[in-house]
Formats: C-alpha cells, sequence, structure tokens
C-alpha cells in the first residue's frame, strides 16, 4: 500500500515538474518577441520625440515679427532675416528686401521712384534702391553688444537694427518683417519702436536649442569615454597583467578621438571655452594619464618577469538552468555543509569525552 502512494507520488511530483518546465520553455520562447517589441515601440517613440523638438524649432524660427507702418498704403516693406551670427567679428549679417508698396510702385509691383534706406550698420548707413534696378536686396551687418563666445554655449549678445526710409526729400514710411533663418542661433524678439518714420528692433541672440542638445551631449560623451579609459586602467594595473596592447590602442585612439569630437562642436567655438573647462580638458588628461600608468605598469611587470606576461585565466562558465535549478542546488549544497559541520562537532565531543576518560584512569567507551 505504501509503495504504490509513493509511487502515485513520484508521478505526480514528476508531472508538476514538467507541466512547470513547459510553461519555462513558454515564457522564454514569448520573452525574446516580447523584448524586441519593447525596443521597436521605444525607437519609435525617440524617433516622434525628434520629430517634434525639429518641428517646434522650426515653427518657432520661422516666427515673423512684424513692426511699423504696417497699416499705410504708401510705404515701404522692408524684410529683415538673419543668415549668419560671427560672434568673433561681434557682427550678425542681415539681409534687406526692400518691396515698394502703393504709389512708389506700379500695378506690377515694379518701383517707379529711387528709394533710399538709411541703417545703423557701420559702413552701411545710406543703401541706395533705384527704380531701374532690379537689385532690391542687400545684405548688411549689424553690431552685437554685451556677451562673449567664451560662454559656449550658454553665450548670449543683444542687437539693434534701426531703418528708415527716404525718397529724394520725402520721409518714406517703412513697415519692417523681421524673421530668423540661421540654424545655429536664435533670435529672441525684444522692444520694438515704432516712433516716427523710425522703426527699430532689438533681440537677443542665443545658441539655438539644437546647439545646446549636441553640445550637452559632447559634454557627457566626453565625460563618459575618459571615464571608461581609466576604469579599464584600474582594472588591468589590479590584475598585473603585462602590456595589454589593444587596451592602449584603445586609449590613445580614445586620445586624438575626443581631438575630432571637440573639433566638429556647432558654431566653431573659441578654444578655452566653457565646453573645454567642463569636459574636453578633464577627459583628455584622463585618457594621457591612464595611456602612461597602462605603458608603466606594463613595462615594469614584464621587465621583472624577463617575458611577456600572460593574461590571468578566464574564470569558469557559470552552471546552466534557470534561477529555480540554481537556487535548488545552492539549498542542497548548505544543506550538505551543515551535515558536515555538524558530524564534526559530534566527533571532537567524542574526542573530548575520551580524553577526559584517560585522564581520570576510567575504562572507556569505544
Amino acid at each position: 500500500m505504501s509503495g504504490s502512494s509513493a509511487r502515485r507520488s513520484a508521478r505526480g511530483s514528476s508531472s508538476v515538474r514538467a507541466s512547470r518546465s513547459a510553461r519555462a520553455g513558454d515564457r522564454a520562447a514569448r520573452l525574446p518577441w516580447r523584448r524586441l517589441l519593447v525596443g521597436v515601440g521605444l525607437l519609435l517613440t525617440l524617433f516622434g520625440l525628434g520629430i517634434g523638438l525639429y518641428v517646434d524649432e522650426r515653427q518657432t524660427r520661422q516666427k515673423v515679427v512684424a513692426a511699423g507702418a504696417r497699416e499705410v498704403r504708401d510705404r515701404i516693406e522692408v524684410s529683415a532675416a538673419v543668415q549668419r551670427v560671427d560672434t568673433e567679428m561681434r557682427r550678425a549679417t542681415v539681409q534687406l528686401k526692400v518691396v515698394p508698396q502703393g504709389r512708389y510702385a506700379d500695378r506690377f509691383g515694379v518701383p517707379v521712384k529711387d528709394v533710399t534706406l538709411h541703417t545703423n550698420a557701420p559702413g552701411q548707413e545710406r543703401l541706395t534702391f533705384r527704380r531701374d534696378s532690379v537689385e532690391w536686396l542687400k545684405d548688411v551687418d549689424v553690431a552685437l553688444f554685451e556677451g562673449t563666445p567664451s560662454d559656449y554655449p550658454f553665450d548670449r549678445y543683444d542687437t539693434r537694427i534701426t531703418l528708415s526710409a527716404t525718397s529724394g526729400a520725402e520721409q518714406v514710411p517703412v513697415a519692417l518683417r523681421f524673421r530668423d533663418q540661421n540654424a545655429h542661433f536664435s533670435v529672441e524678439s525684444g522692444t520694438v519702436d515704432e516712433g516716427g518714420a523710425t522703426v527699430a528692433f532689438e533681440g537677443t541672440v542665443t545658441r539655438s536649442r539644437s546647439t545646446f542638445i549636441l553640445a550637452w551631449f559632447m559634454i557627457g560623451s566626453m565625460w563618459a569615454v575618459g571615464l571608461a579609459v581609466a576604469v579599464a586602467c584600474w582594472l588591468v594595473v589590479g590584475q598585473r597583467r603585462g602590456l595589454q596592447w589593444g587596451a592602449l590602442g584603445w586609449a590613445a585612439a580614445s586620445l586624438f578621438a575626443l581631438v575630432g569630437l571637440r573639433g566638429a562642436a556647432p558654431g566653431s567655438p573659441p578654444n578655452g571655452c566653457l565646453l573645454d573647462y567642463a569636459a574636453f580638458y578633464w577627459a583628455e588628461a584622463l585618457i594621457a594619464l591612464s595611456l602612461v600608468r597602462l605603458v608603466v605598469h606594463g613595462v615594469r611587470l614584464e621587465h621583472h618577469a624577463g617575458a611577456p606576461v600572460e593574461l590571468a585565466p578566464a574564470a569558469p562558465p557559470p552552471p546552466r538552468g534557470g534561477r529555480r535549478s540554481r537556487g535548488r542546488r545552492g539549498r542542497a549544497a548548505g544543506g550538505r555543509v551543515r551535515a558536515q559541520g555538524r558530524a564534526r562537532g559530534r566527533e571532537r565531543a567524542r574526542e573530548r569525552v575520551r580524553e577526559r576518560v584517560r585522564r581520570r584512569g576510567l575504562p572507556g567507551r569505544g
């Protein structure tokens, strides 16, 4: 009776184990597809986020700031678009497109009078547009005030554009339409002066959002590469390995790769800017010191050994099986160790009893 019940319990436990292993196999088969779907979803999310950031920045840059005599029929309409910003020369290049309106143009929009545009651009204070000319497009350079390029990427500058127009001795009303078209900088509109026949625009020039994102990515990448090389050097030295040519080549390549990454910074920041002091100089110092430490350690170790030092033996692979089986094996091994310890303790107790019996001269038990 007891034998049959034992056989039934054994068959039941084996069927339970088989069902558990089957469920574990099904979960393992479904797991790669779940991971793939999660990865694809994450990639699509990042892609959509990038497109959204681009569209938002594009709409912000295409926003037009209008000022001046917009309601006057007979006027000169000036479209100003920022093309380039040179922080070293402290100037911004603005393209001015003059379009006559009302009695200053015929019904086809062709100018019928000569117009002189007065600006605050140094050396370009008077721009003459003749009626028999088709070139009513000029580039002017306006000055940048305040700020310094060494604050990259947090540098900011102030600028001002002042416009007025005359046709002979007559003052002409001016309407201004300002727009930013520079991908590396963003112009934030400040105050607009529309007093009298002169229109003035004041704005703040800062780095664009894409420049900020790339600059922060470069800072994080420089620190990550520098710390990675330092940690690898610490492991090689701590394990007392010889000259590791692969590690030396990787460290040397990283040393010069960061120089190229620094040169690719958008906007061509000057040497010694905030980016350099925040990440570039420290990362280069970490990599250079780690490279020298690897070479000195390897040369000394192999010089004393008289031969190349072999790599440390690889660790044995971990036992195969699931987490449940590893836990069972661990518990079984722990039980065996505890049983052996108890047996040794009982044997030591018997030895102490025999020793006391021998000292007293009494017959002892075996």
